[in-house]
């Protein structure tokens, strides 16, 4: 049976998976909104293809590094969760 203090961890490590998944997703839609802003203004002022192209490819890999950062610390706090379960009650 799972008593109050699992339950109150297990709330607090799914908020805090939720507010990661959260701010992975708003930056997401920063790098969307930044890769239209950077490929207008590049057009604009006379700039090659493959030069927007290469900015928009760094600001994709920012944005993998933070999604992949988020996904990581989810984990740890699953496992986290996970071990603090398994100890044996005093």
């Amino acid at each position: 049976m799972i008593d109050k203090a699992q339950a109150d961890m297990a709330k607090t490590l799914w908020e805090q998976s939720k507010a990661a998944a959260q701010q992975a997703h708003e930056a997401w839609w920063t790098v969307l909104k930044s890769q239209k802003a950077l490929l207008d203004s590049m057009r604009g002022v006379g700039m090659p293809f493959e030069v927007a192209a290469d900015q928009f490819e760094k600001l994709m890999q920012f944005h993998a590094e933070q999604h992949k950062a988020a996904l990581d610390y989810m984990e740890k706090m699953s496992a986290d969760y996970g071990r603090a379960v398994a100890k044996p009650k005093k």
